[in-house]
């Protein structure tokens, strides 16, 4: 689902590697996704016309049906997950996951440190 919603959520077709850094996984993981994805028929591969060697993704019309599904899921789950919080709460939440996810693509400081 990740894989697949970055794709989608790209304004055009993007390079792997741009998928890779968005999702903060190497390009050998990405790849082994994408492989699956588009055997299954949700994302395509297409040249890049300004470089041979790099492919660019793109959702099927599959694909889009598939994450349309899989949104409808994630959306029940997480509005029955936070309907106890407050907008504030939420706001609070967001901010620490933000902060936190921020810590991790600057590095974490070393544990002897």
């Amino acid at each position: 689902m990740e894989a697949l919603s970055a794709i989608h959520n790209t304004p055009e077709a993007t390079s792997q590697v741009n998928i890779a850094r968005r999702l903060r996984i190497e390009g050998p993981t990405l790849t082994r996704m994408i492989d699956s994805l588009e055997k299954d028929g949700l994302v395509e591969r297409l040249a890049d016309p300004d470089d041979r060697r790099t492919k660019k993704l793109q959702v099927t019309p599959q694909g889009e049906a598939a994450l349309e599904e899989i949104f409808a899921i994630a959306d029940t789950y997480r509005k029955r997950l936070l309907a106890d919080l407050s907008a504030e709460e939420i706001a609070m939440l967001n901010d620490l996951l933000g902060g936190m996810l921020d810590k991790l693509d600057a590095g974490l400081p070393d544990q002897n440190a």
